[in-house]
Parts: C-alpha cells; structure tokens; sequence
C-alpha cells in the first residue's frame, strides 16, 4: 500500500491532469486522495512545497516505471526504439494524466523561475539516464543527441495529445518510424538494421 506521501502526490498529478494549476488547493488533493481533510496541508505546508513535490513524483515515477526499461536495452542499442515507443503509448494511455500534469507544470514554470529550475534539475536526471545509454551506442555528443531525443519525443507526445491519435496500436504506428529517424540521426549512434515490423510480429508468434 502507497505510504500517504505518495497518495498526496499521486492525487495532486490527477488534479493537475484534470483541473490545472487553479485547480490545485490542499483541500482538492485530500479529495482526490480520499484523506482527511488537512492532510495535506500537514505533509505539504505551503502551495508551492505542494507543486515542488509534484515535480518530485513525477521523477519518481518516470525513474521507476520507465527508467528500468531504458537501462535494459541491450548494450546494441536493440530495442531502444521500441522502449521509446512503448514509452510514449503509456504516457498518451494509461499514463496520460502525467504528461498532462507535466504540461501544466511546464506551462507553469515559465512564470516562476524556481519552478523551472526545479523542472529542469528533474528532467537533468532523466536525460542522463539517456545520454550514459547513447555514450555506450557510440555517440559523439551524448548529452546532446539525449536532449534532441527528449525533445522530439515531446513534440510528439504533445501533438498526438491534442491530435492523437489515441488508439495504443495506431499510436505505435505512427510513432515508431519517427523515433527511429529521430535516434539513427544522433552522430555515432549505430543501431542494428531495423526488423521490418510485420517480421518482427510474425516471428513473435511462430
């Protein structure tokens, strides 16, 4: 069970996704939490400690839920798109309500410079876990290619947030053949040749 730390930050990440910035007050987080009402107050005392700590989880959970993927692409590179991809399915999917809470905080942060600096420290951690995998892959400027892929993958989750599509299946489709542009294009990366997708699928199942 959640310690009630988490069910805070848990329920202020649906809050965010659902009702914005102006929707996030202590009192909406006990609710959505289904706490006592001044709960939060108690673990967060201030709004700002509030969304600092959002930011916070969402490390947290991007560490834990995507990180260990990342890490076990094999040292090839093989599979890399394919994590990727699968990433971006979850975070348009089931895990939609943190890339919209992730928006809104990023919308946020352009008028609260600690916010921003606190947005960036974060997203500093994960595309250091993306740069020490391009390193092993042979790239040139890891830090570099990890911040080109960061942002394309952004781009792409936004538009197909607004555009979609929203089906996991059709999102892979349309997602795949521009990650694997978009990390072949890094200088020094050497992927394997790319197993067209339909052979990939045929040899899953035999």
């Amino acid at each position: 069970m959640a310690d009630r730390r988490t069910l805070i930050l848990d329920g202020a990440l649906h809050i965010l996704a659902e009702h914005g910035m102006r929707g996030l007050t202590h009192r909406a987080v006990d609710t959505a939490a289904g706490i006592p009402q001044g709960s939060t107050s108690y673990y967060f005392r201030s709004r700002s400690a509030l969304v600092a700590g959002c930011v916070q989880r969402l490390v947290e959970l991007d560490l834990t839920t995507e990180g260990p993927l990342v890490a076990a692409v094999g040292r090839d590179g093989r599979g890399l798109v394919d994590v990727l991809v699968g990433a971006a399915v979850s975070l348009i999917t089931t895990q939609r309500h943190r890339t919209v809470a992730r928006y809104e905080l990023s919308l946020a942060a352009t008028r609260d410079p600690q916010l921003l600096e606190e947005l960036t420290r974060a997203g500093d951690t994960i595309r250091a876990l993306v740069a020490d995998l391009l390193r092993a892959l042979g790239a040139t400027d890891p830090t570099r290619s990890a911040e080109e892929l960061a942002a394309t993958l952004d781009g792409l989750l936004f538009t197909a947030l607004v555009r979609g599509p929203h089906e996991p299946s059709a999102l892979a489709a349309a997602l795949g053949p521009a990650m694997e542009r978009a990390v072949r294009a890094q200088p020094g990366v050497a992927l394997p040749p790319a197993i067209p997708r339909d052979v990939a699928q045929d040899t899953q199942e035999s």
